[in-house]
């Protein structure tokens, strides 16, 4: 938040950490600045990140087994942040239909 002009719209799913009394204090102490809105209780096909797990799942980690040594947290890691890097996969998970929603990419 620190040096921004407009403010923010952040669209969250119904983790009860995003509902704790800390999070209800730190918003309300940015005046309207930050506002949050909750995906209903189950609704995945409304959030981007299943869109990311669900590419993560079809083009890698899931595609070839471990090898002798390796970790999958590691290989995880690695993956999403190769997925991180490439901007135009990224824009492609807000651009489905069924996030269309969260932006005017």
């Amino acid at each position: 938040m620190k040096n921004r002009k407009k403010p923010l719209h952040l669209i969250l799913d119904g983790l009860p950490t995003h509902k704790t009394l800390v999070v209800r204090d730190y918003v309300a102490s940015k005046n309207g600045r930050l506002t949050l809105h909750f995906l209903p209780g189950y609704a995945p096909e409304l959030n981007p990140d299943e869109l990311v797990w669900s590419h993560a799942k079809r083009t890698g980690n899931a595609r070839r087994p471990l090898q002798k040594g390796e970790k999958l947290e590691e290989r995880v890691s690695a993956q999403l942040a190769e997925i991180g890097k490439n901007q135009a996969l990224v824009r492609s998970f807000f651009k489905h239909p069924s996030v269309a929603y969260i932006s005017d990419l």
